[in-house]
């Protein structure tokens, strides 16, 4: 299930009204990263709905602009075929980064990623650095500040919302829709639809026809396949992927919905009732 209409309101109102800066429309701040950077310029591009969406303005300004997409080796099928359809179609100058690590090595070293909010408080505790998961340096971070390193990009536009979570939210009521950052070096990043909501994305899409990512037809997000770093993750990758789904749930030492119920099943069919209800009990705990 995706956000709320309510939610996305109260979140873009909040950024809208501490906002540092003036706001602008997504095409005026394309326009003005374009002219500040030029072929230092590029789009940051998950292929998903909303960066696409910023994508196809930016071609309308720059038709030669680089596109830069974080390939972290765990995407969905339909995100890398909607990647070449797109590369293919609107004839993209397209890099494509490599993870530093490959994820299956970051979870045997770093363990699965947690809920995003469960780091506030390693953060809290450790310091920098343990406010995200650990994946997430070495595919995409890491691998995204050396592509920046060879080819010269200076800027990135991106599809960031700030109506998507309350860090987004307060990132663009803290810093506005342009502003310098060196999380991947020495960097500007330029939010063109912050202040969007899903709708808006959706219109545009339908206005422009612009062919979309397949896997949206199946679940609301994109991104990484075995991710288990956002709420009812379980439920979306049993959904699009159940063989990998058993296969993190292994990993992760936990019970498939499946297996327990075979094992309730067993329970039930040996067992005296009193005995049955202590070790379905137990195997919960």
């Amino acid at each position: 299930m995706g956000i709320s209409p309510a939610i996305e309101r109260s979140r873009i109102d909040y950024a809208r009204r501490n906002c540092p800066s003036p706001i602008l429309e997504p095409q005026d701040v394309i326009k003005k990263a374009v002219v500040t950077h030029g072929d230092k310029l590029a789009i940051s591009c998950s292929f998903g709905h909303c960066s696409v969406v910023v994508l196809h303005m930016a071609l309308q300004v720059d038709p030669k602009i680089k596109v830069v997409f974080n390939n972290t080796g765990v995407e969905y099928p339909e995100t890398y075929a909607y990647r070449t359809l797109l590369a293919r179609e609107w004839n993209l100058n397209l890099i494509e980064t490599k993870p530093i690590k490959p994820f299956f090595q970051c979870i045997k070293e770093y363990g699965f990623p947690l809920i995003r909010r469960k780091y506030k408080n390693k953060k809290r505790i450790y310091g920098a650095g343990t406010d995200k998961p650990k994946c997430c340096v070495f595919l995409k971070e890491l691998p995204m500040k050396q592509a920046c390193k060879e080819h010269g990009i200076e800027a990135t536009l991106t599809g960031l919302r700030c109506a998507e979570s309350s860090v987004r939210m307060f990132t663009l009521a803290q810093r506005g829709q342009y502003y310098h950052t060196s999380k991947y070096g020495d960097l500007w990043r330029f939010h063109p639809i912050g202040f969007w909501t899903h709708k808006q994305v959706s219109d545009y899409l339908a206005e422009h026809n612009l062919p979309v990512n397949e896997i949206y037809k199946k679940v609301d997000r994109s991104g990484c396949m075995p991710c288990t770093g956002f709420l009812n993750w379980e439920k979306q990758l049993s959904k699009t992927n159940l063989k990998l789904y058993r296969i993190v749930q292994r990993m992760r030492k936990t019970n498939l919905l499946d297996n327990y119920i075979d094992f309730e099943n067993e329970l039930l069919n040996n067992c005296e009732p009193r005995e049955t209800m202590q070790k379905l009990v137990a195997l919960d705990q």
